[in-house]
Order: C-alpha cells, then structure tokens, then sequence
C-alpha cells in the first residue's frame, strides 16, 4: 500500500524532489511573505535555458517557474536566503524592447517591472547588449542586466519559484484522489 501511496504520489507531482535536494524554502514571515516556494538552483545554465529548465520543476503539485522579484523584500529573500548571494537569473528582461524590462515567467508574466534594485549604473546595456536579469551581481541583492547578445556565454545558477497561481491543487482535490486512492486499495487488497 505505501508503495503504491508514494509512487502516485511522485506521479501527480504531490513529491517531487529526491533526497539528495532541499525542499524548497516557503516564504511566510516578515513584510510581504507571500507563501510561495523558492529554489535556488546552482549550476551553468544560460538566462534562456533558466527560463526553461525552472518551468520543468514541480512541487507539491505546482510548476515552477524563473522566480520574481516585485519588491524590496521579496528581492532579499529570493536573493539572499534562497540564493545564498550567488550569482543567480530572475525572470525579468528587456530583449526585444530595450529599456523597457517585464516579467518573463510566473503570474507577473507580460507585466512592467514595477520595483527595481539595479546596482549603481545599471542596467547599461554594455558590450552590444544584455538583455536579462541577474541579481546578486556587485551586491548582495543588487541588480545587474547580463546575458545576451553581449555577454552570450554568461551562464549561473537561477531561483525557481512556486506559487498557487501556478497549479496548487485545492485541497479538495487532494482529499478525492487520495480517498480514490485508498478505495483502490482496498478493492485491490480484497481481490487478492
């Protein structure tokens, strides 16, 4: 039964992170906490392949997305208690609109950057172009625009971010299949 329990469980998303990785850190105190997940994923990764790959993660039976960051706290959170202060992309970015930065990804998807923490003079568009969002860049938390077509090879970790915009199954839904569940069970349990 709890082998069955768990790999449904692993299926519907409801668990989806190994043992070798921290669960993601919910955000529920102090100004702004807002209850969502944070993930900071270390690695190489273009702002391209970030906006990718976080889209791939799911916890709890929601899908993650490159995290936000719409004002100062949530920005120190993501920045430094989810990312450590490593170098890290967020969802925003001005390709295609130079000067004009939105939201990438996440329920802020299409949406004019409304809080900004950019380092001092930044965003400069340097070396032909950079077009994404990258904190923890000279300061802790601090802004800076990097990425492509002028620095096309920068590559950092990312913050994924999980929130109930994003598909949290209701609670409802989750006391159903799990009662479906249980009621296979035991269907399968009697036949034997």
């Amino acid at each position: 039964m709890r082998k069955v329990l768990t790999a449904v469980l692993a299926a519907s998303g409801l668990i989806g992170f190994s043992a070798a990785q921290a669960a993601p850190i919910q955000w529920t105190s102090g100004v702004g906490a807002n209850g969502h997940y944070y993930e900071f994923v270390s690695g190489a990764f273009t702002w391209a392949e970030a906006l990718a790959d976080a889209a791939s993660h799911n916890y709890l039976g929601m899908t993650g997305y490159l995290a936000t960051a719409v004002n100062a706290e949530e920005n120190q959170f993501v920045s430094i208690d989810v990312a450590d202060g490593q170098l890290s992309w967020l969802a925003g970015s001005d390709d295609g609109n130079e000067a004009h930065w939105t939201w990438r990804a996440g329920p802020e998807i299409g949406q004019a950057l409304t809080y900004f923490n950019w380092n001092p003079g930044e965003p400069n568009n340097c070396c032909g172009g950079e077009n994404f969002l990258q904190t923890n860049w000279a300061i802790p938390a601090g802004w800076n625009d990097h990425g492509a077509p002028g620095n096309a090879g920068q590559r950092n970790g990312y913050v994924v971010e999980f929130s109930a915009a994003n598909g949290v199954p209701e609670p409802a839904s989750i006391a159903l299949a799990l009662g479906g569940l249980l009621a296979a069970a035991g269907v399968r349990r009697r036949t034997r």
